[in-house]
């Protein structure tokens, strides 16, 4: 989906830049002192230029944090954080406009020198005011790395495709049930919070393309203690869910009892009135319990299809009127 610029570092963004300046070894001019100072002007402009363009791609390079779909201002909220990448671009373009300011000032010095050692001194301290700058804004050119990590790992999601949200409490089969469904490949493993973001299959029925979606899973506790990976999944839930299959862990091999995952449930019914909601039984091939809810085994694959066409069918008979407003920010 996002696809930002790899970001360097400030020493090697300086050293990109003084070493391409290096590489210019003739000044025009008709004699040795004019071509001397245009040599001197065009090494101090390939500097600065190569700073400016860098930077620039790097702004240019990353998502407008006001046109993206608020699914994904959700997600960078939860991962990265809006106001720390706001931040962070705000800098480098600082930066950027402050070295295109510095620069105007040197040809006009350099016409001005009368030796070679002047022009000397007059290069060392452009390029010195150019390090001072960028190394002011190393640690927004870091957080930008640490970002562009990031929104690598995002999943390519179309908020027009109807979508199936999979959500419940960490370690009860919702990557295994999302595998046994689409073409998602999600990591499954047998101990809780494997899944550390929001990951997407696809499934077509009928000439219809569905996407499923396997959340980070939930604990049972207040939305101001959820961490990272558990907004990312209350995020999904919020703009994306046509339908969610919630799943359940009658066996409590999961790790978490029955009453807290009722909680859970509870919550997430209380939040998302509008949303349908699947409440599935997983581990159906260790326990089955006396509830009348669905019981499936994702490990087998024992009743999930049957759940998988309850939920495309819900996905598929909602009025116009209870369609999820598809929100573009």
């Amino acid at each position: 989906m996002f696809e930002p610029p790899g970001v360097l570092d400030a020493d090697a963004l300086l050293d990109k830049a003084f070493r391409r300046a290096s590489k210019a070894t003739r000044g025009k001019g008709r004699t040795p002192a004019e071509r001397s100072k245009n040599l001197t002007i065009t090494k101090i402009r390939t500097a600065a230029d190569v700073v400016t363009s860098t930077l620039d791609s790097y702004i240019r390079g990353f998502p407008s944090l006001d046109r993206i779909h608020i699914f994904y201002r959700d997600l960078i909220e939860a991962t990265i954080g809006l106001a720390k990448l706001r931040r962070s671009l705000a800098a480098v373009n600082w930066a950027r406009r402050k070295v295109q300011d510095l620069l105007r000032a040197y040809p006009r010095r350099i016409h001005a020198a009368s030796t070679r050692e002047e022009m000397g001194r007059i290069r060392a301290e452009a390029y010195g005011r150019f390090s001072s700058v960028i190394q002011q804004i190393a640690d927004a050119l870091e957080e930008l790395q640490k970002a562009g990590r990031q929104l690598r790992k995002f999943p390519d999601i179309n908020p027009e495709l109807p979508t199936i949200v999979v959500a419940g409490p960490p370690n009860v089969g919702k990557s295994q049930f999302v595998r046994a469904v689409s073409s998602g490949k999600p990591r499954v493993a047998t101990y809780p919070f494997t899944t550390k973001g929001v990951l997407l299959g696809h499934v077509d029925v009928q000439y219809m393309r569905y996407q499923v979606l396997d959340t980070p899973g939930l604990l049972d506790r207040s939305m101001e203690k959820r961490n990272p990976m558990e907004r990312q999944a209350i995020a999904a839930l919020s703009h994306l869910a046509d339908v969610v299959v919630f799943l359940l862990d009658p066996t409590e091999t999961c790790g978490y009892d029955v009453a807290a995952q009722e909680r859970l449930l509870a919550e997430i019914q209380m939040r998302f009135p509008e949303v349908p909601i699947l409440v599935v039984e997983n581990k159906s091939d260790l326990l089955k319990s006396v509830s009348d809810r669905r019981k499936i085994s994702a490990l087998s694959g024992a009743g999930v299809r049957r759940v998988f066409s309850d939920a495309v069918q819900l996905t598929t008979s909602r009025v116009p009127g209870a369609a999820r407003p598809r929100e573009s920010g």
